[in-house]
């Protein structure tokens, strides 16, 4: 009868052990999360608040090798100086806010699916002064699959990952200069 009972105080241990170990994990997720959010959301105010209504703004976007130099007044592109970006739109620093946002969740998967390449992730690093992001990095985070795995057909093999690829993206503001 002993030897039941330790049997399943051991599966008991085990099971605890488990539940605690994926609680961690998921907090550090939901702090992570909350801490990008935090930045992205106190940059934003700074940004607001500076209240720059017309600006110079140089982009280089180094997953295309191209760069974007023009003139923004309201958020609204008035002059363009040089655009060697073919297939990107000229961006206001209003974009940039809002293309962060979009992949800051994690909510949106990689070519494959969130449980072949996982979510997209962002990357922000944002100006102390103005507040407008001066690098913004989007790239896959395989190390968030697990989190994706809806069966167990997602883990064993017989269901393989494809080979669309996925370029990781970096845009740098090379230089932003307000203009009275």
């Amino acid at each position: 009868m002993a030897v039941i009972n330790q049997s399943r105080l051991q599966w008991l241990a085990i099971v605890i052990l488990f539940a605690i170990s994926g609680l961690a994990l998921y907090g550090d997720r939901v702090l992570l999360f909350n801490s990008s959010t935090n930045q992205l959301a106190a940059a934003k105010q700074k940004w607001v608040t500076q209240a720059v209504e017309h600006y110079r703004l140089s982009i280089n976007y180094f997953h295309l090798n191209c760069q974007q130099e023009v003139e923004i007044k309201n958020e609204k592109v008035v002059a363009v100086r040089k655009n060697t970006c073919s297939t990107i739109p000229v961006q206001t620093i209003t974009d940039l806010f809002n293309q962060i946002e979009s992949k800051a969740g994690g909510k949106e998967c990689g070519p494959n699916g969130c449980a072949c390449d996982g979510p997209l992730g962002v990357d922000a690093i944002y100006d102390d002064q103005f507040g407008y992001p001066r690098q913004v990095e989007i790239r896959l985070q395989p190390e968030k699959r697990w989190l994706y795995f809806n069966s167990l057909n997602d883990i064993f093999p017989g269901r393989m990952c494809t080979a669309v690829g996925f370029i990781d993206q970096k845009i740098t503001v090379r230089e932003f200069s307000p203009i009275q």
